[in-house]
């Protein structure tokens, strides 16, 4: 399962109610059954930064467009270490 970040701007999302009527529901984190946003942080400059598990970067990309998001850009990640456990992503 691939993995992938994105770096971006939403209309709004730098307001905490909004981002979280955004991101409150668990349906915008479990897109369909192998799609999941797993992180979304408001960053201090007004970017955004969305991680997401999915079979394929077009589901990811069919979340951010349905968001609003002006994306700057989307990566694969290759491999992370996160609390001390360490995956390789395929």
């Amino acid at each position: 399962m691939g993995r992938w970040i994105a770096i971006g701007t939403a209309p709004g999302w730098d307001d905490f109610g909004k981002f979280t009527a955004e991101m409150k529901p668990t349906s915008q984190w479990r897109v369909d059954p192998r799609t999941t946003i797993t992180t979304v942080m408001a960053l201090g400059d007004g970017r955004l930064m969305a991680e997401c598990h999915a079979v394929q970067q077009a589901d990811f990309d069919a979340w951010l467009r349905q968001k609003n998001w002006q994306v700057q850009s989307v990566t694969p990640i290759t491999h992370l270490a996160k609390t001390g456990e360490i995956w390789k992503v395929d």
